[in-house]
């Protein structure tokens, strides 16, 4: 026998809706009340990173060489104060179920993980580092490996959490914030960033400081002296060169060669890549890898120092465990952390008078071209690397603005390193002290302009150049088309700088190709992504035939431009890349006396 249910009275059914309704209004209400409360919580969380802002502003720029040439730690406990009164504003009840909210959650999220990272970046990065005691480098005329490893290790932990943490940063969902959220997260977001990928980079690298500067047994170090004067695609060409050997702290030349000192050869010592040979190869002479001086006409210094270490291990039997090559420029960056240095002759050398000596006038000086003014020309360059190597374990040195001088010269690719160990070529690299070929990624195509001079002189000490890179429209197959635009004047003033005929070794061999005297030749490379095409190449406006090659996969187009005293020459490409739509432009160029300015105006398609 079935029981019936009895029906819900009228008035209960009345009750439980009214019961329902209430609870509703109390969970609406404390929801209310409980995001309510994280907005006031997220508005401290502004003001407490707002006030650090500056502090971290002035650090960063610090960092970069600008301000006080150490850490603050006064400044860091103010911003460890800031954001750790940040972070303790995001750990509570309210804050946890705000950011569970639909939509509005993701920007209590956002905060939080600024916050974090602030903590994060003082916590990790400035305490360990300002706690650094960089004055005990050196000791007794050579350097403290001992001191060196810990500064290194430190230094390497700082920059790898940094990197670790700031990756949360990425995982935001940005296309939810608040407008007044998402700019003041990028305030945080971009510095942090910045900082972050140059750590991951820089990290691997100062961990193998140590070992190359022989913490684990003597090593010998060449460095080749690039004379940007005289153009080579990584920057100059190679003349003088220097054996340091490094054992146990103690750093000493033991070796000043100038470049007849090398075996020339007719072929290169190390085969160029098939389709690069003919590339390489001007009037049926090779122009890489035969000697010392060519060692910098490809922009591939991992193949440059294999030629060095061969030519080295030629002559003079002799090894390397690294090749480095540097710069004047480079060299004056050093002159910040070391003051001048004084050459054997009495002559001081200032940051301000280093490279203008040595690119110019030393010319001035030798006159006549030949070898006995190149001997002298070379030893005088050699003194100036003996004197800058002697102030290193001398214990003078500003290790910060020496490191920001390093950073520097790497950036505007005037410090080239290459190690045969694989392990350390792959941190080289990664920090982007390799001076490798450019390279295709996922997010940016390549370009490479390069400059190689064509007579012998020394007149690129007054070129400038600016180059300009813009790109089409965006067509539906991913292409585009891309333009690089560059110009070229030549700076001299034919009568006050070359009346005298004292000074051939500038003008160079400019009677055998038949130019007037002080008129620039240079041999241009211009370097494009894998699987585009070089379109066109104009000069002052006019299509001109140029050489087309490739090396290593990429397509490279060459040609002669003339520059007279004092004129200005045009040179424009249009190259149809594909698949490059949604990925960004990087330029290479090569470093000059006076760096180019390069303005990059392509912006991916949406």
């Amino acid at each position: 026998m079935s029981r019936s249910v009895p029906a819900v009275r009228p008035q209960w059914r009345s009750r439980l809706v009214v019961l329902w309704w209430l609870i509703g209004a109390v969970v609406v209400l404390g929801s209310v009340a409980l995001v309510g409360s994280a907005a006031v919580q997220a508005n401290a969380v502004r003001d407490a990173l707002a006030a650090a802002l500056p502090e971290l502003t002035a650090l960063r720029a610090e960092a970069a060489g600008v301000g006080e040439p150490a850490i603050d730690p006064a400044a860091v406990r103010r911003i460890e104060r800031a954001v750790d009164g940040a972070v303790a504003h995001t750990t509570g009840l309210d804050w946890w179920f705000a950011e569970r909210v639909p939509v509005l959650g993701e920007n209590f999220l956002a905060v939080r993980t600024a916050a974090t990272a602030g903590e994060v970046v003082v916590t990790d990065v400035l305490e360990p580092l300002s706690g650094l005691r960089l004055d005990r480098v050196a000791v007794d005329g050579r350097l403290d490996l001992t001191a060196v490893g810990d500064i290194a290790r430190t230094a390497a932990r700082a920059l790898e959490r940094l990197a670790d943490h700031t990756a949360a940063l990425d995982r935001v969902d940005r296309s939810a914030l608040l407008p007044e959220v998402a700019r003041a997260f990028e305030e945080i977001d971009e510095p942090l960033q910045h900082v972050s990928s140059a750590a991951a980079a820089l990290g691997p690298l100062v961990r193998s400081v140590p070992a190359m500067l022989g913490a684990d047994g003597p090593r010998d170090v060449v460095v080749l002296f690039q004379n940007s004067a005289e153009s080579r695609a990584l920057g100059g060409i190679a003349g003088a060169s220097v054996l340091l050997h490094l054992d146990d702290g103690a750093v000493t030349v033991t070796r000043a060669m100038g470049g007849r000192d090398f075996v020339a050869h007719t072929e290169p010592v190390v085969p160029l890549p098939a389709d690069a040979a003919a590339l390489y190869r001007v009037d049926g002479a090779a122009v890489a890898g035969t000697t010392i001086h060519e060692t910098t006409a490809r922009p591939d210094f991992v193949y440059g120092a294999r030629v060095a270490s061969a030519l080295w291990q030629e002559s003079q039997g002799v090894t390397p465990d690294l090749v480095v090559a540097v710069d004047p420029l480079a060299l004056s960056y050093v002159l910040r952390a070391t003051g001048p240095v004084v050459l054997g002759d009495g002559t001081a050398l200032t940051e301000d008078t280093l490279v203008a000596r040595l690119l110019n006038g030393v010319y001035r000086d030798s006159g006549a071209l030949d070898d006995a003014s190149n001997d002298v020309q070379d030893a005088y360059f050699s003194s100036v690397v003996r004197a800058v190597v002697a102030e290193v374990p001398g214990g003078a040195i500003d290790v910060p603005a020496a490191a920001r001088a390093g950073l520097q010269a790497v950036e505007e690719r005037r410090l080239l390193v290459w190690s045969p160990d694989r392990v350390e070529e792959r941190a080289i690299v990664r920090a982007g002290a390799g001076g490798v070929l450019p390279e295709t990624t996922a997010t940016a195509v390549p370009f490479g302009l390069y400059l190689s001079d064509a007579v012998g002189s020394k007149l690129e000490y007054y070129l400038r150049q600016s180059v300009r890179v813009s790109a089409g429209r965006c067509p539906a197959d991913g292409s585009r088309t891309m333009t690089i635009d560059s110009t070229f004047t030549n700076t001299v003033d034919s009568v006050a700088d070359f009346a005298d005929e004292e000074y051939d070794y500038i003008a160079g061999e400019y009677r055998r190709v038949g130019l007037p005297r002080g008129e620039m030749r240079l041999r241009v490379l211009l370097y494009v992504p894998e699987g585009a095409e070089i379109a066109s190449v104009l000069v002052d406006g006019q299509e001109v035939p140029f050489t087309s090659g490739a090396d290593d996969g990429r397509p490279v187009a060459a040609v002669m431009l003339s520059i007279p005293p004092g004129a200005q020459v045009a040179l424009s490409a249009q190259v149809r890349v594909p698949d490059a739509a949604r990925r960004r432009v990087d330029v290479e160029v090569t470093p000059g006396v006076v760096p180019a300015v390069v303005e990059d105006t392509v912006t991916p398609c949406g």
